[in-house]
Parts: structure tokens; C-alpha cells; sequence
């Protein structure tokens, strides 16, 4: 494992276990395959309050910032599709 996805992994330990549910997953299965300008737009994306990735994740509420956009929709595919068993 990178340090960098020890670093993600650590960041991504949130104060709501349902973050930690959607969030962790993502990092430890599909966090190596962004592309790097997605990498860093993740880590981004971490910099949010909980209450606000909660909004996102949660009660699918867009982000503020169009230009998570797309990677919140990839992150929350994920997480139904590992719900689902897929």
C-alpha cells in the first residue's frame, strides 16, 4: 500500500460511520485506478465538513463545486454496486 493511500484511507476515517461505509471501501477497491487529476480531486473532496459528504453520499444532494460532480457520481455507483453484491 502507498503512502498516499494510507494517507487517503486515514483522511477518509470520518466522524459518521456511513461516510466511513461509502468512503473507505472506495479508497481500499478503486482509488488507484483514478487518474491522478481525479486522485487529487478526491483529496479535495475530503476537505469538506462531514455534514456536507454526508448531504452528498447520503441524501444525494449535488456538491456545491460542479467540479466534484462526476467523481461523487462514481463514488456512489460504487457503493450500490458493493450493496448490491456486484
Amino acid at each position: 500500500m502507498t503512502d498516499l493511500k494510507k494517507k487517503i484511507l486515514w483522511q477518509c476515517r470520518r466522524g459518521l460511520w456511513e461516510l466511513d461505509q461509502i468512503l473507505l471501501p472506495f479508497v481500499e477497491n478503486d482509488f488507484e485506478h483514478l487518474n491522478k487529476e481525479d486522485q487529487l480531486l478526491f483529496q479535495k473532496l475530503l476537505q469538506y465538513e462531514d455534514i456536507e459528504l454526508f448531504d452528498i453520499f447520503v441524501n444525494k444532494i449535488d456538491p456545491i463545486d460542479n467540479e466534484f460532480r462526476d467523481l461523487t457520481v462514481l463514488i456512489i455507483d460504487k457503493h450500490m454496486k458493493n450493496q448490491n453484491g456486484f
